[in-house]
């Protein structure tokens, strides 16, 4: 399973997971899902985060 760095990246841009949804359109609750690796986002949802993140792929996916 991957482990996204979601947590880490929105610290280093010190923004919530909250603003994280409204700036990728992604919903609150799957981000949350994601962060607690309850469940795995699709690769479009994987570059909505790394293009609102300013991360690489390879660095918000790793596996664990």
């Amino acid at each position: 399973m991957a482990f996204l760095k979601i947590k880490e990246a929105c610290a280093a841009k010190n923004i919530t997971l909250k603003d994280l949804s409204k700036l990728s359109g992604i919903s609150e609750r799957s981000l949350e899902w994601y962060v607690k690796q309850q469940r795995e986002p699709s690769l479009s949802r994987v570059e909505k985060l790394v293009k609102v993140l300013e991360v690489s792929p390879a660095w918000l996916v790793s596996w664990e």
